[in-house]
């Protein structure tokens, strides 16, 4: 049989699999069934393949090189190499889909609301003010409606944003209901970030020369606006933080465990961008002009408050801070406790490391 096979009847087959691999991922990119870009590691791995297929002395020649004197190890690490260059290609993948999947989200629901300005009353369709009031909100229901009333109480009137981040009980109609606040509906939950960028996408677009990113669970009180505002007028800020740790007082200051970590954000991102910030995950923030077209743009996902003072301090924006007082939430439950904390303190420290890392946007 040999004389008829000058190799071994397992690499013949072996041959055969490696050439029929190759062939397939051709013939899957040719029709346009696989992108260019994601057949690579496929090519890759037949031509391997055939070599292995090919050497039959392949397996020992590795281990010499490498130095393992177990030769059939060898291919456990192959194996294990491969799984770990297609999982990390499926990760890359999988970040682009949801960054594309976010920005459609997105695009979905601020079409929607400009195809429905000719049916909203004109005093709500038509910017009224320079300054809108951006009000991130998930399942609040109970609290929406209270958050609106308060903000209304502000002279200047601000135009009103509420952004119902695909929320799964009645916050869009509870919001909508008012006839006080225009009503941008997500499709699908983003987290706050996907929510609040898109807000800045409409104030962008819209003209307005300030921001006011407020939470829509009733910890943050209109009356203290008129304090970020000044903050980024006579500090010549393009951001303004509300902190409840800037000066004590005796307002809410959240729990303990909060605190521990809020603390932590301020050390990091004191040594990051050289400027003491008492509380990054304040989501009581005001925007100018500048700073709402770039954030338009790069706002952070997921939990972004910390990760956007990295941001915007990296890309030489000014920030400033100013003592508000705030109330504990009125209604509902955090989505940020227990094992979710820890999670939530890890990963937002991964990605202020990274933010910093990278160069400033151009």
């Amino acid at each position: 049989m040999q004389e008829f096979f000058p190799i071994d009847r397992i690499q013949f087959f072996s041959i055969l699999f490696s050439c029929f691999i190759f062939f397939f991922i051709f013939w899957l990119v040719k029709h346009k069934k696989v992108k260019e870009e994601y057949s690579l590691l496929w090519f890759a791995t037949a031509l391997v393949f055939l070599y292995l297929s090919l050497d039959r002395y392949a397996v020992d020649r590795l281990g010499d090189l490498f130095g393992i004197a177990y030769k059939p190890t060898v291919i456990l690490l192959i194996i294990s190499g491969f799984i770990t260059l297609v999982l990390v290609h499926i990760t890359v993948v999988i970040t682009r889909i949801s960054e594309q999947n976010k920005v459609l989200i997105q695009e979905l629901g601020l079409t929607n609301l400009n195809r429905k300005r000719p049916y909203i009353p004109p005093d709500l369709a038509t910017r009224k003010s320079d300054v809108l009031v951006i009000v991130p909100a998930y399942n609040e229901a109970e609290n929406i409606s209270g958050v609106i009333n308060d903000l209304k109480t502000l002279d200047p009137d601000p135009d009103i944003l509420v952004v119902n981040d695909g929320s799964s009980d009645g916050t869009y109609q509870a919001a909508k209901s008012t006839r006080k606040a225009l009503v941008l509906n997500l499709p699908a939950n983003l987290g706050i970030g996907g929510a609040v960028q898109s807000g800045f996408r409409w104030a962008d677009r819209n003209g307005y020369r300030i921001a006011i990113q407020f939470d829509g669970d009733g910890q943050h009180i209109a009356s203290e606006i008129p304090k970020l505002l000044n903050a980024l007028k006579e500090q010549n800020a393009n951001m303004s933080i509300g902190s409840r740790f800037v000066e004590k007082h005796y307002g809410y200051r959240s729990t303990f465990v909060r605190r521990l970590g809020i603390r932590t954000f301020m050390a990091v991102n004191s040594l990051l961008i050289g400027q003491t910030i008492t509380d990054n995950t304040s989501g009581f923030r005001a925007y100018d002009r500048r700073a709402i077209e770039f954030l338009a743009r790069h706002y952070p996902v997921d939990y972004p408050e910390p990760e956007a003072v990295i941001l915007l301090g990296r890309n030489r924006f000014k920030i400033a801070e100013i003592s508000t007082r705030m109330r504990e939430r009125q209604a509902g439950g955090s989505s940020i406790s227990g094992v979710k904390g820890i999670y939530y303190m890890i990963k937002v420290l991964l990605a202020i490391l990274m933010t910093a890392l990278r160069k400033p946007v151009e």
